[in-house]
């Protein structure tokens, strides 16, 4: 496979997690078919899986909070690949397979969005809702169910985040 662009040594893992600021705030990086995005956490410390949400008007500052209602939308910029301590740097998934974490009731194949809830946690997509349709909100699908016993099961996903 050809490689294309121009290839940037980043001086930190992607796996790594900092108390000060190692690159920009919403730097995108590949790697293969994955993207991450370098953020700042804040509100809550994130743990592997999370999905994060916008919490700033500035990029790259994101937060696991719903149920403190910290999060600017319901719009999911990443998840978490490994535990980053609130306040701190790191980088999430944008875009590839990952582990994501769930309320219990997901299927293998559902669309995955933000629970309204729950921090940190995805739910399914609720389509044919007369009230609440969050299909707007997709930020993956599911490839493996979840437990299905109790919330913060994890399900294996591909998501591509804004």
């Amino acid at each position: 496979m050809a490689e294309y662009g121009i290839k940037q040594t980043f001086p930190d893992k992607v796996t790594e997690s900092s108390t000060t600021q190692k690159n920009g705030l919403g730097v995108i990086r590949f790697d293969g078919a994955d993207e991450y995005r370098y953020v700042q956490v804040v509100n809550l410390p994130l743990t592997l899986g999370d999905s994060v949400c916008q919490a700033a008007l500035t990029e790259g500052i994101v937060t696991a909070d719903r149920s403190g209602g910290s999060q600017l939308a319901l719009l999911v910029r990443g998840v978490a690949i490994g535990a980053i301590a609130s306040g701190s740097y790191g980088w999430i998934k944008s875009k590839g397979i990952c582990v994501v974490q769930c309320d219990g009731g997901v299927s293998a194949g559902e669309g995955l969005v933000p629970h309204a809830s729950e921090d940190g946690h995805a739910d399914s997509v609720l389509a044919t809702s007369i009230t609440t349709n969050t299909e707007a909100e997709v930020f993956g699908w599911a490839l493996s169910a979840d437990a299905g016993s109790a919330s913060g099961d994890t399900a294996t996903a591909y998501i591509n985040c804004p």
